[in-house]
């Protein structure tokens, strides 16, 4: 794998890893199966997964053709989906619940129904609007067949990662508290808004270059 391959699958990692931010899904997980018993909490937080992987990954194959069919430029994208990642994260920073995750009201909801994996836990808890336009905005931005499966090796790394979570959620509160995971929550916002920013000024300067060197043909 070639340094900016490794380095592509990095960023596609942390922007993932950050955007859908386990410890926040295993906070919401526990209020939704509170009272659950554990194998039928286990078979909420798969069908949760899956749910997600499935949105995640049908978006990873057609997100080109949703943005060609729409007219959108990548460019475009970028910088809407930097500010929807900017937005997101100064929720997170304040320890605010992301307006992009399930609402309070979705939550209770779906915590009176039998079956919560699907609607709310694995959309939009897990695969809201920003890990969708994460994973849009890094499948445009693949420019090889490596750096193209290095999105979907991140989907199913944070995935597995937030599996994990959901799993072990009881112990994740016990043991950080819910101070600690806000703290948690507080550095994954402040690493969400930095990549905000970054997609942001891709965009404006692949938009600019696209503006000046049309002029400077004309």
């Amino acid at each position: 794998m070639a340094s900016t391959d490794l380095a592509f699958a990095a960023l596609a990692f942390t922007s993932l890893l950050a955007i859908i931010n386990p410890l926040s899904a295993a906070t919401i997980f526990l209020g939704l199966t509170a009272g659950a018993p554990r194998d039928v909490q286990r078979r909420q937080a798969f069908v949760g997964l899956f749910t997600a992987l499935a949105v995640l990954a049908v978006f990873a194959l057609a997100g080109g053709v949703i943005l060609t069919f729409f007219g959108i430029t990548t460019h475009a994208f970028k910088i809407a989906g930097g500010i929807i990642f900017f937005g997101i994260g100064w929720d997170m920073l304040q320890a605010r619940r992301s307006r992009g995750k399930a609402t309070e009201e979705e939550e209770q909801e779906g915590a009176e129904r039998e079956e919560v994996g699907i609607i709310p836990l694995g959309l939009p808890t897990i695969a809201g609007p920003g890990a969708i336009t994460t994973v849009i905005v890094l499948v445009a931005q693949a420019d090889t067949v490596v750096s193209t499966m290095a999105v979907y090796g991140a989907i199913v790394a944070v995935l597995a990662l937030t599996g994990v979570a959901l799993m072990v959620a009881p112990l994740l509160l016990k043991t950080f508290g819910q101070t600690g995971l806000n703290v948690i929550t507080r550095i994954m916002g402040l690493l969400v808004m930095v990549i905000g920013v970054q997609f942001v000024l891709d965009g404006v300067g692949t938009a600019l270059d696209l503006l000046f060197g049309d002029e400077s043909r004309g």
